[in-house]
């Protein structure tokens, strides 16, 4: 039976060596020379108490339940159960993890590489009639509408997926982009007043929020010759396809394999909406891409972390856990599906977990207590480098 003392001054402690040395070996606690005992975290101590037979006393011998000891420490940890949900999830997997202190990584994860290529616009002489409301522009010029789709998949030629029609609709985004870059003329259909793709966008930012923020992503992913189509159907804001992708040649069709969402910094959304999106579009075996701004250094918030954390490596005896004698992999935060998390939180975690050598591991906790994890790692998308976002890849992962 593993012994366990608690005080209000000094917290959950073992000092039985019996009970110190299992745990020691297990690498729960911190040991302190001077008074010779094992210190626990609330978290430790109550899943030694849940699922290790652990006895627990007060100060006058008093045995201590799960509910009983947890309440000591619900004022200084207001989070308390969700991180011991996730230590608890951690632990049963066999796997160890700690509070954040001196171990942690010395170099940043190398980033993932993503292919690109430099698009070259070219000018065209073509025009189309913008509906403001609506937010489309119409081209009637069926060669042109043709070439456009054709060859650098842009709008919606005819009827989608079927063999009739010869109208080109062509969403915002893309009818800015064809302005700005290859001098697409547009003119509004109810006035005929020639427009510029600033006007055109300054039209869409009052009907739409965040219009700026979506365009300048879509931008950059374009300019790197990826094709860049609407995310709608996976619940995310566009779907990528790798540079070359065509509708029309049949060797070059493929199905879109990433899709990419924007968070604003101003944005919150629920943690178990955002889940969602990753989950569809895991489940049609697509990457969930992560458009994050890039933030000012007085920008960044010290949104709480909550453990480092280890998973297995392999040896020739096979996989063994990772302990505290090897670098961590992972900072892992804990959080549940009624949690609201936004651009800027999310940015800093990030920018925290980059700094320590890590790489960010959220840990959501449902309402039946079953944890998730979504790993984030970061995207290099060649080109970028004055761009005012960051991306991430992020997959759902079991340890």
């Amino acid at each position: 039976m593993l012994e366990l003392k608690w005080s209000p001054k000094k917290g959950v402690w073992a000092e039985q060596e019996e009970t110190f040395q299992k745990l020691r070996n297990n690498f729960f606690g911190r040991w302190d020379r001077k008074e010779k005992k094992l210190f626990l975290n609330s978290e430790e101590a109550l899943y030694l108490i849940n699922f290790q037979n652990a006895v627990c006393e007060d100060e006058k011998g008093n045995s201590m339940g799960f509910n009983e000891l947890a309440s000591k420490f619900v004022s200084s940890e207001p989070r308390f159960f969700i991180q011991y949900n996730a230590f608890r999830d951690w632990r049963d997997r066999g796997l160890i993890l700690e509070r954040i202190g001196e171990n942690t990584g010395e170099k940043a994860k190398s980033k993932k590489k993503y292919p690109a290529k430099t698009m070259k616009p070219k000018k065209i002489k073509c025009k189309v009639q913008w509906y403001p409301k609506s937010l489309f522009s119409v081209m009637e010029d069926e060669k042109a509408g043709l070439e456009l789709f054709n060859e650098h998949w842009f709008g919606q030629y005819g009827i989608y997926k079927q063999d009739r029609g010869s109208l080109l609709k062509l969403n915002f985004l893309e009818t800015v982009f064809l302005a700005k870059h290859f001098g697409l003329e547009v003119a509004d259909a109810e006035t005929g007043r020639q427009l510029t793709e600033k006007q055109i966008l300054q039209q869409v930012i009052k009907e739409r929020e965040y219009t700026k923020q979506l365009y300048e992503v879509y931008e950059e992913w374009r300019l790197n010759s990826y094709v860049v189509k609407t995310g709608f159907k996976f619940g995310s804001h566009f779907r990528i396809y790798f540079p070359g992708a065509s509708p029309a040649k049949s060797d070059k069709w493929i199905h879109s394999r990433h899709v990419l969402h924007v968070f604003p910094k101003q944005q919150k959304l629920l943690i178990s909406e955002w889940a969602r999106v990753v989950r569809v579009a895991h489940s049609v075996k697509k990457t969930f891409l992560l458009s994050i701004p890039k933030l000012k250094k007085s920008e960044y918030i010290d949104y709480p972390a909550d453990f480092v954390a280890y998973r297995r490596k392999k040896e020739k005896k096979g996989w063994v856990r990772e302990t505290p004698k090897d670098r961590p992999r992972y900072l892992l935060v804990a959080v549940s599906e009624d949690d609201h998390i936004g651009g800027i939180e999310l940015a800093s975690l990030l920018n925290k977990a980059e700094s320590m050598g890590l790489e960010l591991l959220l840990s959501i906790s449902d309402r039946e207590t079953s944890i998730t994890y979504y790993l984030l790692k970061k995207i290099e998308l060649r080109g970028s480098g004055n761009s005012k976002n960051e991306y991430y890849e992020i997959e759902w992962m079991k340890p």
